[in-house]
């Protein structure tokens, strides 16, 4: 019995000792651990709905009626009535034609540029300086492989260069050289006439070349009365092999979208909203709330519309969009930070070797933290700059903390 007690006795002053030993491990941890603190900056975050719609516009496809089709209209540029915004060619002969022949109006150009020139010392240093200029962009756009802007400033590159050897013991030779070009230029210009037309823009908008089939089966005018169920079955027309782009004729453009109505209980029409793409385009965008559609069976389709950045909307067809109608603005503060003491939230903060209270406003929880109001109205209150105390303990408003 003496030996049954003597082992009860050692295992039980061996569990004693344990627990001793973990107490004490967390009272000197507690009074030895570095102090962490967080400093409050500005913060904005928004209550959202994730979901996935079409942009919307006012578009009119354009055609040709030709073989072979060259767009020289840029995406999202902006065009008048009658502008070019394509060439149409019946053969590929015609198409090689028209390269030579911006090929030698070029040229062209080029040459006239140097006949004009007077050669003096003074136009050699300039044009030495401006010949320097320009490789040094080159240099700086081929690094960069920009091969758009090598394309723009090579022909200038050229003329300077042409400017910079010519002379006036050549400026006969240079003449010739031009009026030979000239009458070559004639000749292809007068074979185009019947094979060569140039496409133009029936009216002003901004060109797309893009066409989807949605053009005719997706337009505001619908969205303005369309159902739930319709804008669900909603499928695009069979593409036109003879379209070669749209017009797009309207600066507002529209996300259309269909939301669950609980999302959209504080929403009335006229309100705004913050649209953000998850692709292609990452800008977020203010909207207009234009239409909110009935109730139906649980769901409402959501109008919005904007008269911005429609030059880099273009593209864009379905597409997946965060709405945020409340955006919350203020303090982020970590929720580490945030105490309770009397019945008021609050934070302490850090000032020298002092513990300071401050109390806050909770506006929104974004998981990890809050959001908090900015109140300037009192040096008492949570600032930018403040540096939060997070894991002290035993703290309280004065109390002198390492």
């Amino acid at each position: 019995m003496k030996q049954g007690k003597s082992y009860f006795t050692v295992i039980l002053w061996i569990l004693l000792a344990a627990i001793a030993a973990y107490f004490g491990y967390h009272v000197i941890s507690s009074l030895y651990a570095p102090l962490m603190t967080a400093t409050v900056t500005p913060y904005e975050a928004g209550a959202g709905y994730y979901a996935s719609g079409f942009v919307v516009r006012e578009e009119e496809l354009l055609y040709s009626q030709y073989g072979t089709t060259v767009l020289s209209c840029a995406e999202g540029a902006h065009v008048a009535a009658n502008d070019t915004v394509a060439t149409g060619y019946r053969s590929e002969d015609a198409r090689l034609r028209q390269t030579r022949m911006d090929e030698l109006s070029g040229q062209i150009e080029q040459l006239q540029y140097a006949w004009s020139a007077v050669s003096s010392v003074y136009d050699q240093a300039a044009l030495d300086a401006d010949i320097a200029d320009a490789l040094a962009q080159l240099s700086r756009y081929l690094a960069l492989r920009d091969m758009n802007s090598v394309s723009d400033l090579s022909p200038e590159l050229k003329g300077l260069i042409l400017r910079r050897t010519g002379s006036g013991a050549d400026s006969g030779t240079l003449q010739s050289r031009i009026n030979a070009l000239q009458a070559e230029l004639d000749t292809l210009e007068a074979q185009s006439a019947g094979d060569t037309s140039a496409i133009s823009a029936g009216r002003a908008g901004t060109f797309s070349a893009a066409v989807d089939g949605y053009e005719a089966v997706l337009t505001p005018e619908r969205l303005m009365d369309m159902t739930v169920a319709e804008f669900e079955a909603v499928q695009p027309d069979e593409a036109d092999a003879h379209a070669i782009g749209r017009l797009i004729t309207s600066t507002t453009w529209y996300y259309a979208c269909v939301v669950p109505a609980s999302e959209l209980s504080d929403v009335e029409e006229g309100d705004r909203a913050t649209l953000t793409f998850a692709r292609d385009y990452y800008q977020p965008v203010t909207m207009r709330v234009e239409r909110l559609g009935g109730n139906e069976a649980g769901s409402r389709l959501l109008v919005l519309s904007s008269d911005r950045a429609l030059q880099n909307v273009t593209l864009l067809r379905q597409q997946s969009a965060e709405i945020v109608f409340t955006s919350y603005a203020g303090l982020r503060v970590p929720k580490s930070a945030v105490r309770v003491e009397n019945g008021q939230t609050g934070v302490y903060i850090l000032e020298g070797t002092l513990a300071k209270w401050k109390p806050i406003t909770i506006l929104h929880d974004t998981g990890e933290s809050y959001v908090v109001t900015l109140d300037t109205s009192s040096t008492n209150n949570l600032w930018p700059g403040d540096e939060l105390i997070i894991n002290a303990k035993n703290l309280y408003d004065g109390k002198v903390v390492n």
